[in-house]
């Protein structure tokens, strides 16, 4: 597989001079670029912008990926010239159960169990053609988790959207700390995507305030529940750990109110770690 030019993005200075001289000798082609922009999209919009290649990845920096993720990611969009983006699986770091469990739950969006069709895009571990990308940037002012749009965007224009599960990364996860934080950015996103997009599945739930907020987490915990039982065992979850898993669905989907209440009274926004 011929190389694809490596970009490391910052958005810090500082950050940039702090990489080893070694990945010079390396990665000849590593470019590093610093930009203004703090947020996660803010950032992923600009490393676009500036790319020189049709195929861009996507791989945030708190995920490991295994040896042969870039190449089965670039394998698949040979094999699929029609594809604008394909997104890889991803699974939760430890062992722990509630690692287990959410990961089946968080990362499960995407993943449709095979190599396919799927209807949304990997927050964190996507292959990009980058005339699709640029086509359809990423939203800055829905919060960290609203690729939804991008993803709805880019299937009206006729792109199609495809999983590749041998594309597989490690994500950083650190347990409930994580998921309250994670979880506040996802209710802010789904009242905040549906508002600024009315096309979106269930957006006119929207319109009725905060009655929507129990039938919007109580699908959450439904869904949730689906993805444990169709992607659990994919993330190492077992069936007699199924019912405390369900109650871990649960509590981490009331974890969403706070972030819903916030996009419903038009605030700017939820404090994020996402990056």
């Amino acid at each position: 597989m011929k190389s694809l030019p490596t970009l490391y993005w910052s958005n810090r200075a500082e950050h940039a001079q702090r990489i080893p001289p070694d990945f010079g000798i390396i990665l000849p082609a590593l470019r590093v670029i610093t930009v203004p922009q703090r947020t996660s999209y803010e950032l992923k919009n600009a490393a676009v912008q500036a790319a020189s290649t049709e195929l861009v990845a996507m791989l945030d920096g708190d995920c490991a990926p295994s040896a042969e993720w870039l190449r089965r990611l670039v394998d698949a969009m040979r094999a699929h010239p029609e594809a604008a983006v394909i997104s890889g699986r991803t699974v939760h770091s430890a062992d722990g159960l509630v690692h287990r469990a959410m990961g089946a739950v968080n990362r499960s969006y995407v993943d449709v169990g095979h190599a396919g069709p799927t209807r949304h895009i990997s927050n964190n571990n996507a292959l990009y053609r980058r005339s699709a990308f640029l086509a359809h940037p990423l939203a800055t002012n829905v919060g960290p988790f609203g690729s939804r749009l991008q993803a709805e965007a880019i299937l009206r224009s006729g792109g199609r959207l495809l999983f590749e599960p041998r594309a597989r990364v490690v994500h950083a996860y650190e347990g409930w700390a994580t998921e309250w934080n994670f979880r506040r950015g996802l209710g802010y996103g789904v009242i905040r995507t549906r508002r600024v997009d009315p096309r979106l599945p269930y957006a006119w739930l929207t319109r009725v305030g905060y009655l929507s907020i129990p039938l919007f987490v109580a699908a959450h915990i439904l869904t949730g529940w689906w993805y444990c039982l169709r992607r659990g065992r994919d993330h190492g979850v077992v069936w007699y750990e199924l019912p405390v898993a369900f109650a871990f669905v649960a509590i981490a989907c009331t974890m969403e109110i706070p972030g819903m209440l916030s996009a419903l009274r038009n605030e700017a926004g939820v404090d994020t770690l996402f990056r």
